[in-house]
């Protein structure tokens, strides 16, 4: 099952004891539980408090900590000019952080949209309307004397005068819980000292109860380590037993929309039951080691009640309805004659996490085939065609009638495709010798480019630093790490395979081994589209005729489905025409 992970302490100013010692603390256990196949950390900030939802296989681990200040008082009962001084003391201390935690303090109040939109985007934004925060009286003189910074890597942020005079952030994609922990111990001294510099004052440390928080239950560690982790098999089995057993790991199970919004669905809040009377470290390990028991045994659950049928996490996709046990009964055991694909293989995105809609990828043109009695249903959904129909296509761009009109708002115009060569594994599935092939085809292929098709291939293994800097710069470079690639396969022997061909003009691409063999691009600036789309068809059939001189071989083309890509989504035309 998807399990995701994300750590969130919530503290008072600098707890120096318990920093460094949690970066060696039980470093065996913590390794196995941030290297476990299906654990992800994940991060998003929504209002008061630190929510982590299930957002990429490479995504953010996160630290947080809550610091008021000596002789400033809480906001629920801060005084109008206690806020503006906090605030102004904020805005002058974080001009002196060190570079990689150096960036822009954003107040609230005045915030111009384009701000307060990037910041939302960025789910950065703490927002008004909070019940309990309104009573209190934590939302006085709203939005006047708060604000957010963030570091120019959008990895270390602090908001001011929320629910606590400051929260402290450190986060970034990956699961390096290490590195996380290590800004976020360097950002608190930084705070800290810049604080001290800018006005002589330290953190509130209570002898007694630990750094001093608004509301009490946050007293001394303040901090609760939580995930939203995937539980079906516990949730088949019971909840009321999965409470129980979370009771005895000394952990809190909560339903993922808060302490009073409910469980629904397999996903659960899991977190440190207890704040106070531990240390961070034991906090933390108790729900480390609770997390992977749990894992353990719901694994063992759906084992037992599923029996080799994978759990799909995308329960509302497509493969969650067209996948059924039957289907994979008699599939499960298939392997594609081109590349060795499997069914398995084939809806892996879907089975590992739980935001797909469609969620099957095909491993190579016989996966259409052997694999029909799910592919054929769940691409006639998607495409809205019947069971009979076929597909045409026309590449005769002279049919073209108009174009965008003079004066029209347009920056820009791109038409893509994606093309396979017979014979070759598509991305998911296509073979290491495979994919090299492919490779050396295109690169004796695009030699014999003439006219202003003519230009150069670039291939990503062994690329100089300012050939690799010049793609980024024209925009032209595709990268490793997106989720879905790697977890459907495509990112295998990155980056060996790969590479960009693109005209002298700028204005004819071609992609080698990405999400397909081929994506093949017409682009320039304006609105000619019908110019781009002439460029585009001239192109296309200049890589088909070189890479029939070279291999005698042609692009695939379904007489049902179309031009063949990885996902089927793309059947059809393969083509996505667009403007800026």
């Amino acid at each position: 099952s998807t399990t995701n992970i994300a750590v969130s302490m919530l503290v008072i100013g600098i707890h120096t004891r318990t920093l460094l010692p949690f970066l060696t603390h039980s470093s065996r256990n913590t390794t196995e539980f941030l290297q476990a196949p299906s654990t992800h950390l994940t991060w998003m900030l929504e209002k008061s408090r630190v929510t982590l939802l299930k957002m990429s296989q490479s995504t953010p681990a996160e630290f947080v900590l809550v610091a008021p200040l000596m002789d400033l008082a809480f906001p629920l009962e801060s005084p109008k000019n206690s806020v503006l001084e906090l605030k102004k003391l904020m805005k002058s201390a974080v001009k002196n952080f060190p570079k990689d935690l150096a960036g822009q303090y954003y107040p609230l109040a005045g915030m111009n949209e384009t701000v307060r939109q990037q910041l939302v985007d960025d789910h950065f934004l703490f927002v008004s309307g909070d019940r309990n925060l309104t009573v209190a009286g934590m939302e006085r003189d709203w939005p006047e004397g708060r604000g957010i910074f963030h570091n120019d890597k959008k990895t270390f942020l602090i908001w001011v005068n929320e629910e606590d005079q400051l929260r402290i952030i450190s986060m970034q994609m990956g699961g390096d819980v290490r590195g996380v922990f290590e800004r976020l111990a360097k950002g608190i001294k930084a705070v800290g000292d810049s604080v001290k510099k800018e006005s002589g004052k330290d953190f509130c440390l209570d002898a007694k109860y630990g750094y001093i928080h608004s509301c009490p239950t946050n007293l001394g560690t303040g901090m609760r380590a939580s995930v939203h982790a995937d539980l079906p098999g516990w949730t088949k089995h019971s909840v009321d037993a999965l409470k129980e057993r979370c009771e005895e790991l000394h952990l809190q199970p909560r339903g993922t929309r808060g302490e009073s919004g409910g469980q629904t669905g397999f996903t659960y809040d899991i977190s440190n039951k207890h704040r106070l009377g531990y240390s961070e470290v034991q906090l933390v390990q108790k729900m480390i080691d609770g997390v992977n028991k749990l894992w353990e045994e719901d694994k063992k659950f759906q084992k037992q009640y599923f029996g080799d049928f994978p759990f799909i996490a995308s329960q509302h996709s497509l493969v969650a309805k067209h996948v059924t046990k039957d289907k994979w009964d008699a599939l499960k055991n298939i392997k594609t004659k081109t590349s060795g694909f499997t069914l398995a293989k084939a809806i892996a995105c879907a089975v590992q996490f739980n935001n797909q809609h469609c969620g099957i990828y095909a491993g190579d043109w016989d996966s259409y085939k052997d694999f029909a009695p799910v592919f054929d249903p769940l691409i006639q959904e998607y495409h809205g065609i019947s069971s009979t129909a076929v597909h045409t296509s026309d590449m005769d761009f002279n049919k073209i009638q108009g174009n965008i009109v003079d004066g029209a708002p347009v920056h820009s115009t791109r038409i893509r495709v994606g093309r396979s060569i017979d014979g070759f594994g598509l991305s998911p599935g296509i073979t290491k010798e495979q994919r090299i092939g492919v490779e050396k085809l295109m690169a004796n292929a695009v030699q014999t480019f003439s006219g202003e098709l003519a230009g150069k291939y670039y291939p990503l293994a062994g690329m100089e630093e300012s050939v690799r800097q010049q793609l980024v710069d024209d925009h032209f470079l595709f990268v490793s790490g997106d989720r879905n690639l790697t977890v459907a396969g495509m990112e295998r022997d990155w980056p060996e395979g790969r590479g960009i061909f693109h005209n002298d003009k700028k204005t004819f691409l071609i992609w080698v081994n990405e999400e397909d063999q081929l994506r093949i691009i017409s682009m320039e600036n304006g609105g000619n589209v019908k110019g781009v789309f002439e460029r585009l068809c001239n192109g296309i059939k200049m890589v088909g005729d070189s890479v029939k001189k070279e291999s005698g071989k042609d692009f695939c083309l379904d007489k049902k489905y179309g031009y063949v890509h990885s996902c089927p989504t793309n059947l059809g035309t393969g083509m996505r025409a667009s403007v800026h």
